[in-house]
């Protein structure tokens, strides 16, 4: 979700408002965002109605995704890091539609790049003065569903001929429990944000792309891959999720050229369900395997349960793709790829030089309400090993074009009667988007919420 899109006919800005009380006002709406639905039409491949934008320049918000944070921090580093920011170019895709269908754009869009970066005066010079004056290549950054394309990408012969490295970050390659939810939410939720939510999603192929592959499905004495038929018993639809289990199937195969994975960990997230009359119920836990598939069970034949966190969005282990190199940061999963720290991984699998190294140290993990009520407190918690002085908790406005004075610091508490968790009540007297920040010394997890 983090490229504007456009109603082509009209001009009209269907994703990627300024004013963030848009956001709210549409989803409070019956209907109100019905105009990103996909068509009869758009389904049968006539496409055209609705127009992909730039990568998002504010924050964007939706029920249940913790908010979308914009990629420009990222963006200007990476432009001040290259000998011309023309070197670095922004893919935005309409996100609703099929992860294949969009990485055929991709493929013409690094073709294009790399034929006008190659003959510009500022690569001829920087070739000439290079030791192998070798041409120009491809660093692909694929933030979320992003890598999901640049694994279908490799899938198109020669397509990543060209391609030196890629970077994915908070990638579900093996799907997310969150997809489920959002199908499902009008059922399982209360509210017209949820229902709309849902009702949207239903028909969204990208939402479907989503779908967990991996055995996520807890049955009470097993648990299970998901089928087309799980997905519709919970209000999905049935084309989209066989279509979707076919493409993961796919992508597993795929070797992508000098791979690298930022994954977020710490953060509460869904990494099982179960299906009870319809009704999806996301659960915070895992299981694990012995080495020939069986799961583990303790001594009288349960299941035995494991949290092995996320980014709030994606299950850890989703993120993993075949042999490759993982660096693991505390971070929600729309902030990964503005997190300082990642930042300076994705600079130096650009340069060359060797960055990255703030990466790890003492965990954080942070927890509040995607949504709630002006006035009305709400709770923050934090979960961490440090010692509770050391750890700060600050809200900012995330729709300020000028950033405001901080308008809250929070004074976080440990809970009695628990290890390492800590909480701040904190109530908001202005509807908006607001940014919370909690840190220790190193990056600050962050997360958004909508006060509404």
């Amino acid at each position: 979700m983090g490229t504007e899109l456009y109603e082509a006919a009209t001009g009209r800005m269907l994703w990627g408002m300024a004013k963030v009380a848009e956001y709210a006002a549409r989803w409070d709406l019956d209907k109100g965002m019905d105009a990103l639905a996909l068509t009869e039409d758009e389904r049968a491949g006539r496409l055209g109605r609705v127009v992909p934008g730039r990568l998002l320049r504010t924050p964007g918000w939706m029920p249940l995704t913790d908010g979308v944070e914009p990629y420009t921090p990222l963006v200007k580093s990476l432009r001040e890091a290259v000998v011309h920011p023309d070197a670095i170019d922004e893919f935005g895709y309409d996100w609703r539609l099929p992860v294949e269908y969009n990485a055929t754009l991709l493929a013409d869009a690094v073709e294009r790049h790399l034929a006008a970066w190659r003959a510009h005066p500022d690569c001829l010079a920087a070739r000439a003065g290079a030791p192998d004056r070798a041409p120009a290549r491809i660093v692909l950054v694929a933030h979320s569903m992003g890598g999901l394309l640049t694994a279908a990408l490799a899938s198109i012969p020669g397509a990543v001929d060209d391609v030196r490295a890629v970077l994915t970050v908070g990638t579900p390659f093996h799907g997310s429990v969150k997809a489920m939810e959002m199908l499902n939410s009008g059922r399982g939720m209360l509210g017209l944000p949820a229902k709309n939510l849902s009702r949207l999603a239903r028909t969204l192929p990208g939402v479907h792309d989503l779908l967990p592959s991996y055995r996520c499905l807890d049955t009470g004495d097993d648990v299970v891959a998901l089928t087309p038929g799980a997905v519709e018993s919970i209000g999905g639809d049935r084309e989209l999720a066989c279509q979707a289990f076919e493409l993961h199937a796919r992508l597993d195969k795929v070797v992508l050229p000098g791979h690298r994975i930022v994954e977020g960990t710490a953060q509460h997230t869904a990494q099982s369900l179960r299906i009870r009359d319809g009704v999806v119920e996301a659960r915070y836990v895992s299981y694990d395997r012995h080495d020939d598939g069986e799961l583990l069970r303790d001594e009288i034949g349960r299941l035995v349960e494991f949290d092995h966190g996320g980014d709030g969005t994606v299950y850890r282990y989703s993120t993993t793709h075949g042999e490759v190199d993982v660096y693991s940061v505390a971070q929600q999963h729309a902030a990964l790829p503005v997190t300082r720290s990642v930042i300076d991984v994705v600079l130096g699998l650009l340069t060359g030089d060797r960055r990255g190294a703030r990466l790890g140290g003492t965990d954080v993990g942070l927890d509040l309400p995607d949504r709630v009520s002006v006035g009305i407190d709400f709770e923050v918690v934090v979960r961490t090993e440090q010692d509770p002085a050391r750890v700060s908790c600050l809200v900012e406005d995330a729709g300020a074009e000028i950033l405001k004075d901080p308008v809250r610091r929070p004074l976080l508490m440990p809970v009695p009667g628990t290890d390492g968790v800590l909480s701040a009540r904190v109530s908001l007297a202005e509807p908006g988007l607001y940014r919370v920040k909690v840190g220790g010394g190193g990056d600050p997890v962050t997360r958004l919420v909508m006060v509404a």
